[in-house]
């Protein structure tokens, strides 16, 4: 459960943001607020249009399963081919620690070939698996089905809006968005972006967010997603901090390799924990899917 907890975590960091209160704004002003916002995520969705790498640490820091903190560190690198058939690179690393004392590292690569994952605890040992171009297809598919994006394969939205615009257009349908009075954050000029959650949500829907409140800072320089926070009353529950970000970077291919020190490669068909899980999910997928649908591989 915490391995997951972690995983997810990580996973979720383009989808999070924080909150300051404000005073209500008056009519006119609620008026042009969605339009404002709309800029502010056409802006960085024009940014993400034209960016061919990208390279960006960060840190996280919440609470998970009855207020146990967890704290990561991680990597993400992307590269968007130039020619048709060159697609696009991905490689994502993260060390997370738990309050306990569990700590962890998952490192995982996605090419044209298909995907490599390490994942190594305390609690779990370390294992190198590698998922061919076949168990990705079918893994996209299910987690475009299922509308889920928590196992390899599945649409990565760090890869899809690296620079946050899907942070901003998600947490509009849960949060009154509106633009802050600030202006910059560490020097750096940029717009905030702040709201509470909104009235009337389904309280048994499992998407629901648990805060009650949000805050992003977006720099101008570069239309990027730098700082995000939920918060619950005064107490934040999870921040996002973006430490360093560098686009049109030269990646290599060596940037899109695993480390398993040592470790024997394999197939995810023979690690039977993973294969299971798998399994699993494809066959919900197919179940949902309707009558007659089944995953790419069996087509």
């Amino acid at each position: 459960m915490k391995r997951t907890a972690a995983t997810v975590l990580f996973t979720v960091v383009s989808l999070i943001g924080t909150a300051a209160a404000q005073k209500p704004a008056d009519d006119s002003a609620k008026a042009a607020q969605p339009d404002a916002i709309g800029k502010v995520v056409g802006a960085m969705q024009e940014a993400e249009k034209g960016l061919s790498s990208l390279r960006m640490t960060l840190r996280t820091k919440g609470h998970v399963q009855n207020g146990l903190q967890v704290e990561t560190t991680g990597e993400l690198r992307v590269l968007r081919g130039t020619q048709a058939d060159a697609g696009e690179r991905l490689y994502v690393r993260l060390e997370y620690s738990f309050g306990d004392g569990l700590k962890g590292r998952q490192e995982t690569a996605r090419t044209a070939d298909g995907i490599v994952q390490l994942e190594q605890d305390s609690a779990f040992g370390a294992v190198l698996l590698r998922f061919d171009a076949a168990v990705v297809r079918d893994l996209e598919w299910a987690g475009g089905v299922l509308k889920r994006s928590d196992m390899p394969g599945m649409s990565d939205g760090r890869a899809q809006s690296p620079l946050g615009s899907g942070t901003v257009r998600d947490l509009r349908r849960t949060f009154d968005l509106k633009i802050g009075a600030r202006k910059e954050r560490d020097g750096e000029a940029g717009t905030w972006i702040e709201g509470k959650r909104k009235q009337g949500l389904d309280e048994q829907d499992p998407d629901l967010p648990v805060a009650d409140r949000v805050e992003l800072f977006v720099r101008d320089a570069d239309h990027a997603l730098l700082s995000a926070r939920y918060f619950v009353g005064d107490d934040v529950v999870q921040e996002i901090t973006i430490e360093k970000l560098e686009l049109g970077v030269e990646l290599g291919d060596d940037a899109f390799v695993v480390d398993g020190g040592g470790l024997e490669l394999r197939d995810v068909r023979s690690y039977t924990p993973m294969w299971e899980q798998i399994e699993q999910v494809l066959e919900k997928a197919e179940s949902k899917a309707g009558e007659g649908v089944v995953r790419p591989s069996k087509r």
